[in-house]
């Protein structure tokens, strides 16, 4: 009694009552938990004991204006438990559900209670949807995830109702994958016609008008019962051409106009160092970190963009150590046999602007290339579930499933090409890949098959063939990567092409596998044409000058004939082969592809 009157004592009474009542809600509630927690087996109790008894955050309080401060028997102005129930839509308790507000994590008990310590810079509450309940959207024609409420001043309790899927988790669905969707408040030309007229169209009804509508069109290829879900690699809008506060509703409305269910990431562009433009994201979007379950798999989804001088950020993508300690908690609830896959922006497994502790790839291929600083303890988390683990990114604008060795692990982060191209610029990443989407086919914890979908081209054309000599505007592949110029050497542009994959020339009957290039550099026929209409973005970016660029799914071959009619074959890492031929090849600076001539599709 001596000490803690001695305690008590002074200015600043009523924090240590706050702590105090604040330590015995959630130590009584703690108890309760674990006496009625039952949940699968997705961490060892004492894990989630430790989660539940979150310490309190003291509040430093204005210094007293009075001499002498009385005790009551108040609560303290300022209670800092966030707290709810959750329930089905039927009134039962949801048990076992991760809750969160992006800094700590903890889970309801089996009344579908929840109580943690809210961060001083939370602002949002949500929880992971369960695999097996229907994740929430806006509305029915705005189909985005809406699984969070915004924290409000004076507010401690926020409750949320679920709805059970009937048919359980859904282990067989559809993920698609937008990179970069990048709407702007400018109207960029582009060219739709053989003349060099440019159109005036918004990036926003071009991406409504073109990728959302092929995006409808393939899913109402598939069963009407596959689930289909989709996440933006973020870079939702940029605000070149002006600020306007209804761009990312906007986006996020077009994003959600199809049958899939659609998260985001936030991207650099989202924010570009300003406060009003995370604001808005959040205000469409929601938080910038979260998880959520689908059959089998884990997704987290984590805001990696960091910036540290005016708009300028660290690449490769970081991580704060607030946000290293909320994915470890968040992992921990994870039942170890599903996968994880991991969402941000910026890759982490290579860049050129890099933060201190970064580590050099040490690649001759990639001269000044490197991995995040927080890369290793990123795998770490990741490397323990027996189901496997991906990394998706964007950011970039050109296709490169990235492959490095580290610390005796082989890698493969996949950085999606963008939606938008060049910024809308014409219907072409800098890598010559075609403004699009990816889609994964899923079940259990394995990828069954994965392909990229240009926008309006079939699903079968998953690549463009070249001559090497042929001059774009200035650029030819020959040049670039030092091939004969009379020997009818083709080249093989294979967008979503890895290691797994094997591509081979046939000519003569005879088939004969083609050479990858992997390494810094730049596509002839992109260069070519974004050298002559690149107005929204500087040459520089689309060119061997870009340091940051590096092509690894282009190939070549060189034909014993110069004549020679060659048939390419590609098959990809899950069984599905794509052919093509030299009667295909595009052989006019910028005719029947970046135009994207009706007749020629």
């Amino acid at each position: 009694m001596c000490n803690f009157a001695v305690i008590m004592k002074g200015k600043r009474t009523h924090i240590y009552i706050m702590a105090l009542v604040a330590l015995v809600v959630l130590g009584s509630f703690a108890i309760i938990s674990l006496a009625t927690f039952r949940g699968e087996d997705t961490a060892p109790r004492d894990t989630i004991a430790r989660q539940l008894v979150m310490k309190p955050r003291l509040v430093v309080a204005k210094k007293d204006t009075v001499s002498k401060t009385v005790v009551t028997d108040s609560l303290p102005d300022y209670d800092p438990t966030v707290r709810g129930t959750l329930t089905d839509s039927l009134g039962n308790p949801m048990s076992g559900v991760v809750v969160s507000d992006g800094y700590s994590c903890t889970v309801t008990n089996d009344k579908g209670m929840y109580i943690f310590m809210r961060d001083k810079d939370a602002r949002f509450v949500w929880y992971t949807v369960p695999a097996d309940c229907e994740i929430p959207t806006h509305s029915e024609t705005d189909r985005t995830a809406n699984f969070y409420k915004p924290l409000q001043a004076g507010k401690n309790e926020y409750n949320f109702t679920l709805k059970r899927l009937a048919g359980g988790p859904e282990h067989d669905y559809k993920l698609i994958v937008f990179g970069d969707p990048q709407i702007t408040n400018a109207f960029s030309p582009y060219y739709a016609g053989p003349n060099d007229n440019p159109i005036q169209k918004s990036d926003l009804a071009r991406f409504t008008d073109e990728t959302m509508t092929d995006v409808r069109q393939t899913i109402a290829s598939w069963p009407a019962e596959m689930p289909v879900y989709a996440i933006s690699m973020g870079d939702d809008v940029q605000y070149y051409g002006g600020y306007n506060a209804g761009l990312e509703r906007q986006i996020r409305e077009a994003l959600g106009s199809s049958r899939a269910t659609v998260f985001s990431v936030i991207g650099n562009h989202d924010q570009d160092g300003k406060s009003l433009y995370t604001r808005k994201w959040e205000q469409s979007f929601g938080p910038t970190d979260f998880s959520f379950d689908r059959g089998d798999v884990h997704y987290v989804c984590l805001n990696d963009v960091h910036f540290y001088r005016g708009m300028l950020y660290w690449q490769p993508g970081e991580l704060t150590a607030s946000q290293l300690r909320w994915l470890h908690e968040d992992l921990s609830f994870v039942n170890r046999d599903k996968k994880v896959v991991l969402c941000y922006h910026i890759p982490l497994t290579m860049g050129n602007r890099p933060r201190k502790g970064a580590r050099t790839l040490n690649l001759d291929s990639e001269p000044g290339h490197y991995s995040s600083s927080v890369f290793r303890r990123v795998l770490n988390e990741l490397k323990v579930f027996r189901g496997g683990y991906e990394l998706f990114c964007g950011h970039t604008h050109f296709a490169i499933n990235h492959e490095i060795d580290f610390n005796g692990l082989h890698i493969i982060e996949h950085c999606h090409a963008a939606a938008c191209g060049n910024i809308w610029q014409s219907n072409i990443n800098i890598c010559g890949t075609p403004n699009g989407y990816y889609v994964y086919s899923l079940n259990g914890t394995n990828i069954t098959d994965c392909y990229y979908k240009g926008t309006f081209w079939p699903r079968s054309r998953q690549m463009t063939l070249f001559r090497a000599a042929t001059n774009f505007n200035g650029e030819t592949y020959a040049a670039d990567w030092q091939l004969p110029e009379d020997s009818g050497a083709i080249i093989a542009n294979v967008f979503n092409a890895d290691s797994r994959w094997r591509v081979y020339a046939v000519e003569n009957g005879v088939e004969r596998e083609m050479r990858r290039i992997d390494h810094q550099g730049q596509d002839a026929f992109a260069t070519g044409y974004h050298h002559r209409y690149s107005k929204s973005v500087s040459y520089q970016f689309v060119s061997k000058k870009n340091g940051y660029l590096i092509m690894n799914h282009l190939y070549y071959y060189v034909p014993r004939s110069a004549e020679s009619r060659i048939m390419v074959k590609v098959k990809d890492a899950y069984g599905n082969t794509y052919t093509s031929s030299t009667d295909d090849v595009i052989s006019e600076p910028f005719f029947n592809f970046a135009h994207c001539y009706e007749e020629k599709r």
